[in-house]
């Protein structure tokens, strides 16, 4: 008599292995989600920390050779793009709202320079940042004040020259002569002014959230899906070195320590299966709802914190 499965086992049979083969994709399914959202998590981190890179590049070189009585920073808290704060710099590091930045300082092997009409200036591998004939300079003393006089000087000639520090090495330069005498000291700055950089009024660059939750820095798109931009301030009220009051308005820095806090919130795009594990986000004095489909979406909280060199007292 032959033996086999009757119609009955083999429905039963395959009900179990429809329940196994459900929770193995189910598994697989849970791990793939994993993996994604581990992923996305990282490229946003990762691009995140770029567009923070030069944002903190940007806020240690602000005011570079700027003059101390004018204010090389200005804020806004709050602003017009979903309670987002943006900051203004003048004078930053990269130079584009420079035009390209151009400095160098005075060289001479006496301790004063008097009456003349050309000097010998350090001079840089990248020809660019060197000074040009047709150039509008002036001069910061050791207070970034611009020096009166002489006022702003015209590059007239350049020539490349050769000098030596106190060492004996030589390192390269540039003999320059300018459409008037002068006189100063070695050491003081020579900066290229272009348009109206030396003038409180001047735009300079500005980093913020634009409308469509982009990180802008002037024209310039650093990164996407930026939910929130915030900046506070703190400064050393008691002269002891140590920031110690912390404010989301700019304060009246000037000659006092102080340091400049930033975040970013940047989220993914929306998840599969994934919720965030809470109705609304709070950084600094700005808290936004979420809405059902940014419920859906990772976020990375970014921050540090910058005190500006070229600003300090």
């Amino acid at each position: 008599m032959r033996k086999g499965l009757t119609l009955v086992e083999v429905l039963v049979s395959l009900v179990i292995l429809a329940f196994v083969l459900g929770a193995v994709f189910t598994i697989l399914n849970l791990q793939s989600v994993k993996a994604t959202q581990a992923q996305r998590t990282a490229v946003l981190q990762t691009d995140a920390q770029v567009a923070l890179t030069l944002l903190k590049w940007d806020l240690l070189c602000a005011g570079l050779a700027y003059p101390k009585t004018l204010k090389a920073v200005t804020s806004g808290n709050n602003g017009a793009y979903g309670g987002a704060d943006f900051i203004s710099l003048k004078a930053a590091g990269l130079g584009f709202e420079l035009g390209g930045l151009r400095h160098s300082w005075l060289a001479h092997d006496t301790s004063q320079i008097i009456n003349v009409d050309s000097a010998t200036l350090r001079a840089w591998a990248d020809t660019n940042m060197n000074f040009t004939p047709g150039d509008t300079v002036v001069i910061i003393d050791q207070d970034r004040t611009v020096l009166e006089p002489p006022g702003e000087l015209v590059v007239e000639s350049v020539r490349l020259d050769t000098f030596y520090d106190i060492w004996g090495n030589a390192m390269l330069a540039q003999r320059v002569g300018f459409d008037k005498p002068f006189s100063t000291i070695p050491g003081y700055i020579l900066v290229r002014k272009y348009g109206s950089c030396f003038d409180d009024t001047a735009t300079g660059i500005t980093i913020q959230r634009s409308v469509n939750d982009k990180l802008v820095r002037g024209g310039d798109t650093l990164l996407d899906n930026v939910e929130d931009l915030q900046f506070a301030y703190g400064v050393d009220t008691d002269g002891n070195g140590v920031i110690d009051a912390w404010s989301d308005d700019m304060p009246d820095w000037r000659g006092q320590k102080w340091a400049i806090r930033y975040t970013l919130v940047v989220s993914s795009r929306p998840i599969g299966g994934y919720e965030y594990p809470a109705d609304s986000v709070t950084v600094e004095d700005h808290t936004y709802a979420l809405t059902f489909d940014q419920k859906k979406r990772r976020r990375a909280v970014l921050s540090g914190v910058v005190m500006p060199p070229n600003l300090q007292p």
